[in-house]
């Protein structure tokens, strides 16, 4: 029987043998290469850790400590403007008084609670659905004012009822330079005017017409004039407003006297008060009389 072939390398392919032969000689350095990629991958694995922790600690958390405390800081930025934005103002009901030849007299009461704001502002009322003229009314910080229409006759006669309307609402804050540190000392600095001796009497007769007068004295205490000052005057019998007027005076000087007849033709029976309101603008410059003209 002739031999049968003989087999070389014990059944090992050329390839194998080939890959066999580059292993016994470079057996070292691809560990050695297997090592440094190991070691590589677990350092920059490292870095990584190290960065994230690095990150974490030193770098975004005084950022975001600091992001916080600013959304802190400025949340009580924003609720400390809020509170310090002016309150509405207080509106009263709008008293309407019939007077004489078909007219209505009408008053309603406003009181600012803001201390550190005054405002200006345009009004009218709205009287059985006509308007009347557009007036200019202002209120002081602290204060109350009342905003009138005096005399106004309705076109078409019809329900005694009113609402005021108010437009072209300015704010102004008030300026510590100007007033120091409260505005109410300000204004007890600047006003010092008193109204004595008020009266009553239906007395008083104007033709064939029985008419009622309201008398004072206002008496300026202060140091200040006035170029003008507005007084309304309300008559009461009880708690209730029957009559509601107002009077200008000019040029009161420091230290004047000054006699006031303020006359009623209206029906007005009996009065048990009297109430003088001031009106003037402490915070106009202009409201005030020169010195110059104390001597007048």
């Amino acid at each position: 029987m002739p031999p049968g072939p003989v087999e070389i390398g014990g059944g090992f392919s050329e390839g194998e043998l080939k890959f066999a032969s580059f292993w016994v000689r470079n057996r070292i350095l691809v560990t050695r290469i297997g090592y440094g990629a190991l070691i590589g991958f677990c350092g920059l694995l490292w870095l990584y850790i190290l960065w994230g922790l690095a990150d974490a600690f030193l770098i975004s958390y005084p950022r975001e400590s600091r992001l916080t405390a600013e959304i802190a800081s400025n949340q009580v930025t924003l609720t400390s403007l809020e509170s310090d934005q002016p309150k509405n103002i207080q509106t009263g009901s709008v008293m309407v008084l019939e007077t004489t030849d078909g007219r209505f007299d009408m008053a309603v009461d406003l009181e600012n609670a803001n201390l550190q704001w005054w405002v200006e502002f345009n009004y009218r009322f709205n009287i059985s659905g006509e308007q009347t003229p557009i007036r200019n009314g202002f209120v002081m910080p602290g204060s109350k004012g009342v905003m009138t229409e005096l005399g106004f006759r309705p076109k078409s006669r019809g329900g005694a009822v009113a609402q005021l309307v108010v437009e072209n609402i300015r704010w102004h804050r008030v300026d510590p330079s100007q007033v120091g540190e409260r505005y109410t000392d300000f204004q007890i600095e600047r006003f010092n005017v008193a109204f004595e001796n008020v009266t009553f009497n239906r007395d008083l007769v104007i033709g064939s017409r029985q008419v009622g007068r309201t008398s004072f004295d206002v008496i300026n205490r202060g140091s200040y004039g006035y170029w003008n000052m507005d007084l309304i005057v309300r008559v009461y019998r009880a708690t209730n407003v029957i009559g509601v007027n107002r009077i200008s005076l000019t040029r009161l000087v420091p230290g004047e006297t000054r006699h006031v007849d303020l006359d009623w033709f209206e029906n007005i029976p009996s009065v048990s008060r009297t109430e003088i309101i001031p009106v003037i603008n402490f915070l106009d410059e202009e409201s005030y009389l020169p010195t110059e003209h104390f001597r007048q």
